[in-house]
């Protein structure tokens, strides 16, 4: 049982006093080097890079603007569809259903890449390339 008379003693390494006369050891410029920036006081910002010009001032700047069209459009390759079973009808929601693509999706383009096991019909808010056309009609 642990009471006043034999708790163990904690013993804590003392610190270092730092900048206190030159026989300490650690005196004069308390570690910190001669003159220059860190020494006063000051802090250094990550970003800074000694004085050449930042990676973001020399980096290219490209102009104009971009639509975020791109976001809600996908390419999927036919193989993707063997998950569907014979003569089923495929939309948007079927393939949200599926877990094929989320709901934000608004277009969907389908590409011949891969096979399909079976013949599906395709709604008509799905595009279907040329080459995919081919392929399910024959």
């Amino acid at each position: 049982m642990i009471n006043l008379s034999n708790i163990p003693r904690i013993v804590q390494k003392k610190r270092k006093r730092i900048g206190k006369g030159e026989g300490s050891n650690r005196g004069k410029n308390g570690g910190k080097g001669h003159k220059g920036q860190t020494k006063h006081g000051g802090k250094v910002p990550i970003w800074f890079e000694g004085g050449q010009k930042s990676l973001s001032r020399r980096s290219p700047k490209f102009k104009g603007f971009k639509a975020r069209e791109n976001y809600f459009r996908v390419t999927l390759p036919i193989s993707v569809f063997n998950v569907f079973a014979e003569n089923e009808i495929i939309n948007l929601a079927s393939l949200v259903e599926k877990g094929i693509i989320t709901d934000s999706i608004k277009e969907v383009r389908v590409i011949k890449t891969g096979e399909l096991d079976h013949k599906l019909t395709f709604d008509s808010s799905i595009y279907l390339t040329k080459g995919v056309k081919e392929m399910l009609n024959s």
